[in-house]
């Protein structure tokens, strides 16, 4: 039998190898306060902990890549809202369920420089805990429209046996076919 040559494994780069805080810190000072690769690298370099600058910029490019896709979404998500206008709630929640599972599997998935993108344990629980979210929203918004159903449901009952019941008092129906409507209805 011939043997398969087997493929590289792949090796962390020396960010995936830091600290989660370590990398939590490099995408907060790029992304929300627009550091550059040098000053990013200088802050690290000042907390003892030794990178490349090659490596550092591959970090922030798919940190940056990740943003870019992530405010896409955003972008559809808003269009798709005000495509949907005034469509109900439920419709709305099963479109951000799709958007956000869309996205965790394109950040799983993601390729760059021959590597996928790791999720950190933070990161894996935040979409983990969006999912539930959503999930526990639906099931509540199911919940909440059968109930409002069977109110509904109950409310045209019991208006239905009232006017059967004017209907009988007024003369309408005869006593035989109010009681048949009554056993139709179920109200017996």
């Amino acid at each position: 039998m011939a043997r398969r040559p087997s493929r590289p494994r792949h090796r962390p780069s020396t960010i995936d190898r830091l600290d989660p805080e370590i990398r939590e810190l490099i995408g907060k000072l790029r992304i929300d306060h627009g550091w550059t690769i040098d000053e990013i690298r200088q802050r690290l370099v000042d907390m003892g902990q030794s990178v490349s600058r090659s490596a550092l910029g591959r970090h922030v490019r798919s940190i940056e890549d990740v943003v870019t896709e992530l405010r896409e979404t955003q972008v559809y998500a808003e269009a798709l809202a005000r495509e949907t206008g005034n469509a109900d709630q439920s419709r709305m929640l099963d479109l951000n369920a799709q958007l956000l599972q869309a996205n965790m599997f394109k950040l799983m998935l993601a390729a760059k420089d021959g590597e996928g993108l790791q999720l950190g344990p933070k990161d894996a629980k935040d979409f983990a805990d969006a999912l539930r979210s959503i999930a526990l929203t639906r099931k509540t918004d199911l919940e909440t429209i059968e109930k409002a159903e069977a109110r509904g449901e109950a409310k045209a009952r019991k208006e239905a046996a009232r006017k059967l019941d004017a209907a009988g008092k007024k003369g309408e129906l005869d006593p035989e076919a109010l009681a048949r409507a009554k056993r139709i209805m179920g109200f017996d």
